[in-house]
């Protein structure tokens, strides 16, 4: 991810003017735009700067309706841009990974040969496939901070909205290189713009996540958990659990 240098000092003003709004503390200040709206977030979830030169191990318990047993072990080192995620299928232990823009594939800690197509295949080891689950954990681990990035276009509109009967300001995002869907609905809490979830903005399609708790390593507040929910019918769909969360 990259943040442009004069972040902090934004981040600041705005902090600056959050403080001296004149508003009676029910509402968002008048005239906040959605880049507005994002840069408090940022600066609520990582004041510091932080993230940008992340290096963090995740252990996430991730049970889906269909899979209930389902546990991700992700190493995301921001500044040296790699990535591995560990997964379990039945007794397979299965490595994906990332060195800057090189893949790599372990089954069961032994090192998968690049020609070996019948084993990349069999485990679906494909580099597109390990860019995409690179993407995804950088992306909704990241967030807010992730949405600052040149791929993503924040459109202007500030809507009061709800999320799971929680009051919300949602602003729209759209991804030119989509990890999930090509354009999101963000939700943040009005008094202190903590982000509280994010979906699909097409109409009666896709999901909708909403944020549970936070937990502070490295100086930044980053989820406890994610619920997944079927934005037609409601249902639920699964979680994402952080069981571990550090700083490398």
């Amino acid at each position: 991810m990259r943040i442009i240098p004069v972040l902090s000092t934004l981040l600041a003003l705005l902090f600056w003017a959050s403080c001296t709004d004149s508003g009676n503390g029910e509402g968002p200040p008048a005239g906040l735009s959605a880049g507005d709206v994002l840069l408090r977030s940022i600066q609520f979830h990582d004041p510091q700067d932080k993230w940008a030169r992340a290096n963090l191990h995740f252990v996430i318990d991730e049970p889906r309706i269909e899979n209930p047993d389902r546990l991700s072990e992700v190493f995301l080192n921001n500044a040296e841009h790699t990535f591995s995620i560990n997964r379990r299928y039945g007794n397979t232990l299965v490595t994906r990974g990332i060195i800057q823009d090189s893949c790599y594939s372990l089954v069961d800690s032994a090192l998968v040969n690049p020609v070996d197509t019948a084993t990349i295949h069999l485990h679906r080891l494909e580099c597109e496939r390990t860019q995409g689950y690179r993407n995804f954990y950088k992306l909704l681990n990241g967030m807010p901070m992730s949405l600052y990035v040149p791929e993503v276009q924040v459109l202007p509109e500030v809507v009061e909205d709800s999320i799971g009967g929680q009051r919300a300001l949602r602003i729209s995002a759209r991804f030119n290189n989509p990890v999930i869907g090509e354009e999101w609905f963000i939700y943040f809490n009005p008094e202190n713009f903590h982000l509280l979830g994010y979906g699909y903005a097409a109409e009666g399609a896709g999901e909708l996540l909403r944020l549970d708790g936070l937990v502070e390593v490295g100086g930044m507040k980053l989820p406890r958990m994610r619920h997944w929910y079927n934005r037609i019918d409601g249902s639920y769909l699964g979680s994402d659990i952080y069981v571990v969360v550090e700083e490398l």
